[in-house]
């Protein structure tokens, strides 16, 4: 990936103050302020808390293949939610119901309303539809959370629902567009798309291009007014095909910039696509690998991937909270859980590392607070958890992680999650240390991971709490330093013995850049991370289509279309 930079905005937090002529904002705050006067002592049960956020959403989406435009899109809509808490900051409406059944307890889930672009009245209709329907929900919820808090055992945890911090900023700061030239760029992709028609085992491909604007608007009773937009593009390619065995095989590539001049040359572009394709060849004719214990180097940008996976997720706060959870690292506060060259922090503020720009840059969360650097683990011993506003037992304080996407509730998500290490050495330093590894596990060979396509960890307790990292791209090394292309493999475990056997890391940071789905729908996330050399980990087979590839090779190859003896149906 090129160097790429975010020039979209240079903010001085201090210098911006809402724009009375917003419609949508003048409206927003109008009813939030009629509402909430009104409805905080209609019943019973007080109103202490209530907010509105909109996502304000304008894009283009173009897709190619073979040389074709086979898609396009415009869209421009605005999403609106609205979030109430009804008892008060010890017990809520949001407040966890325990049952035996998932279904009964769907608080993450939250009502939408599609808001009307430009008619301030029309709007604030919207709106009131959709404060009234919030409000009634969140009375008939909190009515059932009185009641199962009769039945249920309690948690250990006795902290409260909602921190005492309250969101008083003001801030505003619209997306800016920019003028792109879109012709230009489907000529782009097309050209790009056009590469994959000369290769006959290539059963799928495309390239595709995004232009998102995306402005968030967040008014609450605390007094939070904020405004603040982003402008992301992404350019990616796919391509895929199948081995005799019925494997499915791939290679991706993504690019997110700002600002379309950061936008990588096409001669980059297109030696990246003939590398992919290299590789997809490779895995073709490449051994299908047993099941696999021993040394291991994670490759920087696979790191990266590795460490949202395993252990972002294991540290967001509501997870050290519910009983459902596992807990994994919940009284782990001040403990070593890893090795002590290792240090981990999330900062959302970074626009960019190392010159490269990072997708999981924000200045304030879904819930109006000031996002900030927050140090998890210092030196191998962790020290806090990504925080939202619902707290914890001796951690009463957002750090700004509350995220979502509309129709959730907010939940704590990673943002820019990065690793540091004071243990490093040069790749090629990396890889004759590996090499030592294997000669003194007294394995035949190790493996070199070097791309994974994402993952999945399970952090329930009423499952095994393991996870496992789809590997696309990786290599045997013998103790003679021959490399080997193999397929067929994912990485799996359990995170506390994995992080004990890391041994050394690179001096080689990369960024993975991507989107995370949880509990709270989806969010843009990063990830940074030198290599990692492991002295053991363990790989497991993937699961497989049992249909064989197409009988004929594709229809633009020519009319002598026959597969090899060895891709027919009868063999």
């Amino acid at each position: 990936m090129g160097v790429i930079s975010w020039v979209i905005f240079l903010f001085n937090l201090n210098a911006f103050s809402s724009d009375n002529t917003d419609i949508l904002l003048r409206a927003m705050k109008t009813e939030l302020d009629v509402s909430y006067e009104r409805l905080r002592d209609a019943e019973k049960f007080p109103l202490y808390f209530m907010g509105y956020e909109v996502w304000d959403y304008s894009g283009w989406w173009v897709d190619s293949n073979l040389g074709g435009i086979t898609s396009e899109n415009k869209n421009n809509n605005r999403v609106m939610v609205c979030d109430m808490r009804i008892g008060s900051r010890e017990l809520d409406s949001t407040h966890e119901i325990k049952s035996d059944s998932s279904e009964d307890d769907n608080s993450k889930k939250t009502d939408i309303s599609f808001l009307a672009l430009n008619d301030y009245d029309a709007i604030r209709m919207d709106i009131w539809e959709l404060t009234d329907k919030t409000y009634k929900k969140a009375l008939n919820r909190y009515i059932k959370v009185l009641t199962n808090k009769q039945v249920s055992a309690e948690n250990d945890d006795k902290s409260g629902d909602f921190t005492l911090d309250k969101t008083t900023d003001v801030f505003y700061q619209k997306v800016t567009e920019e003028n792109i030239n879109e012709e230009g760029i489907k000529e782009l992709i097309k050209r790009m798309s056009l590469k994959f028609k000369k290769y006959d085992f290539i059963i799928n491909s495309s390239v595709n291009f995004s232009k998102d604007n995306v402005t968030r608007y967040i008014v609450n009773s605390d007094g939070a007014q904020i405004v603040e937009g982003r402008r992301k593009y992404q350019l990616s390619y796919y391509v895929y095909s199948k081995n005799d065995d019925g494997t499915d095989l791939s290679r991706f590539k993504r690019y997110d910039f700002s600002s379309i001049s950061d936008m990588p040359a096409e001669k980059d572009i297109s030696l990246d696509i003939d590398k992919s394709i290299s590789e997809l060849k490779e895995l073709l004719v490449a051994e299908n690998l047993e099941p696999y214990s021993g040394p291991a180097i994670l490759e920087n940008k696979a790191a990266a991937v590795f460490w949202h996976e395993i252990l972002g997720h294991r540290l967001e706060g509501h997870r050290q909270k519910s009983d459902k959870e596992g807990q994994t690292f919940a009284k782990k506060v001040g403990q070593k859980i890893m090795p002590e060259f290792l240090t981990v922090y999330d900062d959302p503020n970074l626009e960019s590392y190392g010159g490269i720009y990072l997708n999981g840059h924000y200045l304030y969360d879904d819930e109006g607070v000031r996002s900030r650097k927050t140090l998890l683990i210092d030196n191998g011993v962790l020290k806090n958890f990504l925080m939202q506003r619902s707290p914890l037992l001796n951690f009463n304080y957002s750090n700004a992680h509350g995220r979502r996407s509309s129709g959730y509730m907010s939940v704590a998500r990673q943002g820019n999650l990065i690793v540091s290490s004071s243990k490093t050495v040069s790749y090629d330093d990396l890889k004759k240390m590996l090499l030592d590894e294997i000669n003194k596990s007294k394995k035949p060979y190790g493996l070199i991971i070097s791309d994974i396509e994402g993952g999945f960890t399970i952090t329930r307790r009423n499952m095994p709490q393991s996870y496992t990292i789809l590997i696309k791209y990786a290599k045997k090394i013998y103790p003679d330093g021959r490399e080997e292309v193999v397929r067929g493999l994912n990485m799996i475990g359990t995170p506390v013995e994995t992080f004990s056997k890391i041994v050394a890391t690179g001096d080689d940071y990369d960024i993975f850049n991507g989107v995370c789905g949880a509990e709270s729908g989806w969010v843009d996330v990063s990830a940074v991370s030198p290599s990692l050399l492991f002295s053991s980990i363990e790989t497991e087979k993937v699961n497989k289509s049992n249909q064989k590839p197409p009988v004929l090779k594709p229809p633009y190859i020519g009319e002598d279309r026959t597969q090899d003896k060895e891709n027919t149906l009868f063999n």
